[in-house]
């Protein structure tokens, strides 16, 4: 009788050992799980939108870098026409902003910026020629005693594209899950203000 309950015993003990043990193995494989959201969730939500925050600035601050000394390097041309065919010249702006990486070049506006007072001299007028040849009398150099100012303006329409775009979103996040649409301007004053002795033109209406 004493050999069975101590063999009774020995079974309820194991029994009781083997169901801690399944407990054990249960709540750890719950923290595993639960370690697996967490990393997903900081990565998703925390390191990605930081590594974006350094990266889409520095694009653009090298985009709007190119932009200042391509805006300068124009106004300085002889003619308007000068300055379309350097912009476009191989390699062009475009090629160049889209070379530093991550950039999507859509649309390069330039256009000259004529600025002078109004008669009423309340406020400011200004006209934009964004073709050569194209400027009226009233708005050249010289032609009366106001004062004009001629500014070579640039305007890149671009999209920005971040460290990691996320897919599976149904509707499109600039940032997350698309690129960012961004301006890259820039102006510079016009330096030729001559006329061309050939043909008597302005420069800069050429």
């Amino acid at each position: 009788m004493l050999t069975l309950s101590k063999v009774t015993q020995c079974r309820a003990r194991t029994h009781f050992r083997s169901t801690k043990s399944y407990s054990r193995r249960t709540q750890s494989g719950s923290q595993i799980s639960e370690f697996g959201v967490g990393l997903i969730i900081l990565v998703v939500f925390i390191l990605i939108p930081m590594l974006d925050f350094v990266v889409v600035p520095l694009r653009w601050m090298m985009a709007q870098e190119m932009v200042n000394n391509y805006a300068r390097k124009l106004a300085m041309c002889e003619t308007l026409s000068q300055s379309y065919a350097t912009m476009h010249a191989d390699p062009s702006l475009k090629e160049l902003l889209q070379n530093i990486g991550g950039v999507d070049v859509k649309l390069i506006d330039m256009h000259i910026r004529i600025s002078r007072l109004s008669t009423l001299k309340t406020q400011t007028e200004s006209y934009i020629v964004n073709q050569p040849g194209r400027i009226p009398a009233a708005w050249l150099p010289g032609i009366d005693n106001q004062n004009r100012l001629f500014s070579l303006e640039l305007t890149v329409h671009s999209y920005m594209h971040p460290a990691v775009l996320l897919p599976g979103l149904p509707v499109p996040i600039p940032g997350i899950t698309a690129p960012i649409p961004m301006l890259v301007t820039a102006s510079h004053e016009w330096g030729n203000l001559g006329r061309n002795p050939r043909t008597g033109n302005y420069f800069i209406n050429e």
